[in-house]
C-alpha cells in the first residue's frame, strides 16, 4: 500500500486538483453514504472502499493538511502524521458486528459533514454517522374513476444497495377517494434505510390520473359539455346527461342558450374529506348548441324564413 502522501486522494474523492472544499465536501458526503458500513453490512469491498474515502477526505478537508499534500508526499509527511487517523478503525470482531469499527474519538469532523455535530453514535458501529435515510419519489398512474373512488395499489419501486446494486420493493398503498391530479402520497418509513440507526426515508408518490372522455375535474367538481340540437333548445326538451351514478334526464327551457350553464347539485366526484352538509361536488353542465352537418332546401328554407322573422344580432355585446 502507497504511503498516505503518496495516494491520490483527488482521484479516490472524483474531484480537481483545484476544486473548491465545498465540492470537496460534496464528493465525500455522496461517498460515504453510499460505502458505509451501516449501509452494506458484510460488505468488505465497500469497507474498503469508506475507509479510503475517509482518509482522502481527512487530508482535503482541512486546509493545512491539503497545502502540505499539494507540496508533495515527502513534505506531507514531514509535516503530518495520519497514525492517529489510521488508529480509528481496528480490525475483527467486536460486539455483535464484525470489520470496521470506529472510535468516538477523532472522526468528529469527518461526521460533522452528514449531522453538523461531533460523530452520533449508531447501533452497528461505534462512533457511526446517525443519518435519516433518503426519500424515494415514484409515479403512480390512476384512472380517472380510481382517483374518484379510491383504490388499493401495489407500488414497486428500487432501492439502493451495496455497490451499483439495487433490490426491488414492493408496498401496498391505499389511495385515497378524491386524489387530484398532481398531488402527492407520503407512505412513512418506505424510502431508503438509514445509517447508524436514523429513520428510514419516506417513500412520496406522484398521482398521475387519467383524463376521461367526457369529463373533466377541479377538486370535487365535475364539467360536461352537453350537445344538443337546435330545435331542443329552441323548443325545450328533456334531454339525458351523463353522470357518475350513470344517466339522469334535465329539461331545457324553451329558448336555451348555447354556453348556458346547468349545476346539477351532488353528482360531482367524492370530497377527499367530506364535511357533513356535502360528500360530493356538483356537475356543471354547460350547453353546445349544434347543427347538423348538411341542410337539406326544406331545413335551409325555414332558416331563411326565422332570419327574415326574427333577425338579431348574437355578437351586439361584442362592438
Amino acid at each position: 500500500m502507497p504511503a498516505a502522501g503518496q495516494k491520490d486522494y483527488y482521484r479516490i474523492l472524483g474531484v480537481s486538483k483545484d476544486a473548491p472544499s465545498n465540492e470537496i465536501k460534496k464528493a465525500y458526503r455522496k461517498q460515504a453514504r453510499q460505502h458505509h458500513p451501516d449501509v452494506n453490512p458484510g460488505d468488505s469491498e465497500s469497507e474498503e472502499r469508506f475507509k479510503e474515502v475517509a482518509e482522502a477526505y481527512h487530508v482535503l478537508g482541512d486546509k493545512k493538511r491539503r497545502a502540505a499534500y499539494d507540496r508533495g508526499p515527502e513534505r506531507f509527511a514531514q509535516e503530518f502524521d495520519l497514525s492517529d487517523f489510521f488508529n480509528q478503525f481496528s480490525h475483527g470482531p467486536s460486539g455483535r458486528q464484525p470489520g470496521v469499527h470506529f472510535s468516538s474519538g477523532g472522526f468528529g469532523n469527518l461526521f460533522d459533514v452528514f449531522s453538523g455535530g461531533g460523530a452520533a453514535p449508531g447501533q452497528g458501529y461505534p462512533g457511526a454517522i446517525s443519518q435519516a435515510g433518503r426519500d424515494v419519489e415514484i409515479d403512480v398512474q390512476l384512472g380517472f374513476e380510481e382517483a374518484l373512488n379510491g383504490v388499493e395499489r401495489t407500488v414497486k419501486y428500487a432501492l439502493q444497495r451495496g455497490i451499483g446494486g439495487s433490490e426491488t420493493i414492493s408496498t401496498k398503498v391505499r389511495i385515497p377517494a378524491g386524489i387530484e391530479d398532481g398531488k402527492k402520497i407520503r407512505v412513512k418509513g418506505r424510502g431508503e434505510p438509514g445509517i447508524g440507526g436514523g429513520a428510514p426515508g419516506n417513500l412520496y408518490l406522484r398521482v398521475q390520473v387519467a383524463s376521461h372522455r367526457l369529463f373533466t375535474r377541479k377538486g370535487a367538481d365535475l364539467y360536461l359539455e352537453l350537445p344538443v340540437a337546435v330545435y331542443e333548445a329552441g323548443l325545450g326538451a328533456t334531454v339525458r346527461v351523463p353522470t357518475l351514478d350513470g344517466p339522469m334526464s334535465i329539461k331545457l327551457p324553451p329558448g336555451t342558450r348555447s354556453g348556458q350553464v346547468i349545476r346539477l347539485s351532488g353528482k360531482g366526484a367524492q370530497r377527499p374529506k367530506p364535511n357533513d352538509q356535502k360528500k360530493c361536488g356538483d356537475l356543471f353542465v354547460s350547453i353546445r348548441i349544434e347543427l347538423p352537418g348538411e341542410l337539406d332546401q326544406g331545413s335551409t328554407a325555414l332558416l331563411e324564413q326565422f332570419e327574415r322573422d326574427h333577425p338579431y344580432d348574437p355578437r351586439r355585446d361584442m362592438k
